[in-house]
């Protein structure tokens, strides 16, 4: 791989001028960053991205801290923020934290040595005691977006989803098909999503004066094996839920295995509503009900968000947090008992 000093002398131009091309920077003539950048194609050339950001220089390096990069929701939002990105010059960089404090700490300060000119955190719920991503944060001046989680103002934005209302929702449509007997198989309690989703099913149960017992909401973590032996303990019980709202569409996906074991048939005996709409709801047999919380459009927002604070370091969107609205999507897994 030639040196960006070696790819400046064999287009006959200053390595200023050679950077200012592979940086679209000004500067310099059309014609002669045609020729730079026709050039550096022809000797496939690579920045050395680490030193620049040792001299402090732009690394075009962005850095993304999710909760489990195993779930669809995550790598479908990952996607598209690296295509949105990848035109632009950028790549993406992205570390799993699993749910862990430590972990994500060390992936924060990992992210960080990097010299990541921005960073995409999806954190799960602020630690009373041990708060590192306000703390480590607020150390660096670098735009930083929240994703799924509007609760601190640590960074230059937070994009989220109405959780409790998409909750209330799905519960709402469940009781509406005649369900009296639903239970919730709730995500992992350090999540802030956890906390609104259970109080979103809460509170719709209650409006209805509907009776909550010890299995309305049951604990899940978040994965499909979750969803799986969460199920599969559930469903043995003598009273049965006619009806199961999951935490999310992954949960469903071990929910659907469980109840193929246990011989249930979705939805004459078992109706089942997810939550995220994540691409291969739509692939099982029968299609998942569940809320669409606009993945796509959440990432597309970030990433159009990050480029601006990238461009133009004075850039302050209108609201810091913005909010998508959920919306149902009716599918084949829930049977209306009124019919």
């Amino acid at each position: 791989m030639i040196s960006m000093q070696e790819l400046a002398e064999i287009c006959g131009y200053s390595r200023v001028s050679v950077s200012a091309a592979l940086n679209g920077k000004g500067g310099i003539s059309e014609n002669a960053r045609e020729k730079i950048l026709r050039i550096a194609k022809e000797h496939n050339y690579t920045p050395n991205k680490m030193a620049h950001a040792l001299k402090g220089l732009p690394s075009y390096l962005i850095g993304m801290l999710i909760r489990d990069l195993s779930n669809p929701f995550y790598t479908q939002m990952i996607k598209i923020i690296d295509d949105h990105l990848h035109k632009k010059g950028y790549s993406l960089i992205v570390l799993n934290s699993m749910a862990d404090l430590e972990r994500e700490k060390k992936a924060l300060q990992t992210l960080y040595s990097y010299n990541v000119d921005g960073l995409f955190i999806a954190p799960f719920a602020k630690d009373n005691a041990v708060d590192n991503i306000t703390s480590i944060v607020g150390n660096h001046k670098k735009p930083v977006i929240m994703l799924d989680n509007l609760s601190r103002d640590i960074g230059s934005m937070s994009i989220g989803f109405n959780n409790r209302s998409g909750a209330f929702e799905a519960t709402q449509y469940l009781i509406d098909c005649g369900h009296t007997e639903i239970s919730y198989l709730a995500g992992p309690e350090s999540s802030l999503s956890y906390r609104e989703r259970s109080a979103g099913f809460m509170n719709c149960m209650q409006k209805n004066e509907l009776t909550i017992n010890s299995n309305s909401i049951f604990p899940c973590g978040s994965s499909a094996e979750d969803g799986y032996t969460a199920a599969l303990s559930l469903l043995k019980t003598k009273n049965r839920p006619s009806a199961l709202f999951c935490f999310n569409d992954y949960i469903a996906v071990g929910v659907y295995r469980a109840a193929q074991e246990l011989k249930l048939n979705i939805p004459q005996d078992l109706s089942i509503i997810g939550f995220d709409n994540i691409n291969l709801t739509k692939l099982l047999s029968p299609a998942l009900s569940t809320v669409n919380i606009h993945i796509d459009n959440v990432a597309r927002d970030a990433a159009k968000n990050m480029l601006k604070f990238l461009k133009d370091e004075n850039y302050s969107p209108q609201t810091k947090n913005h909010i998508f609205e959920p919306e149902l999507i009716k599918r084949d897994s829930v049977r209306n008992l009124k019919k």
